[in-house]
């Protein structure tokens, strides 16, 4: 029954016979806690993916089943949080998976996101980093009014320069330190 559920799901929505049969190789509980997933947010194939990748190296590295992951007390809040829509469900259980699959990572990113606040920068002034610090860079955006309030903030990112703070910040992105 289920194995027909996942096929049809599969066949509904496009997926290549090499995801299908990748979901349908895995032992029946894991069928069914990703099917529940899968079910709830409308995957699409490419979530399917990286979720099965994150998932499977999760699996291997802790020696804990898929079932055990996604039954796991991060996810379940998520995913019983009656005010998140699908979308942001998605999005959130994407990042706990990705950030148990990633740990080192998701550590550096809270750090950097840490010391961002420690700047203690005035609202029009934004700093921000891409997802998985791809790249190794950070963002800056300002946004002024006039010029006399650009000069006021470009003399607030002086000043965040010369702080340890920063100092820091870039460390924590070339992976110096953590």
């Amino acid at each position: 029954m289920l194995d027909q559920m996942v096929f049809d799901y599969c066949r509904e929505r496009g997926f290549h016979q090499q995801t299908q049969e990748r979901w349908l190789k895995m032992t029946e509980a894991d069928r069914g806690a990703l099917w529940g997933l899968v079910q709830e947010l409308k995957m699409g194939e490419n979530h399917l993916r990286d979720f099965l990748d994150w998932l499977e190296e999760i699996s291997l590295r802790d020696g804990v089943s898929l079932c055990e992951i996604l039954k796991g007390e991060s996810v379940l809040r998520i995913s019983s949080n009656p005010r998140l829509n699908r979308n942001d469900k998605l999005k959130r259980i994407k990042g706990e998976i990705r950030r148990l699959r990633f740990p080192r990572l998701s550590q550096i990113e809270g750090e950097i996101h840490k010391r961002i606040r420690e700047l203690n920068l005035k609202p029009q002034i934004q700093i921000s980093v891409p997802p998985g610090l791809e790249g190794g860079f950070l963002t800056v955006q300002a946004r002024a009014a006039s010029y006399e309030e650009l000069e006021r903030l470009v003399g607030e990112m002086r000043r965040a320069l010369e702080k340890e703070t920063m100092k820091e910040i870039f460390a924590l992105l070339s992976g110096e330190a953590c």
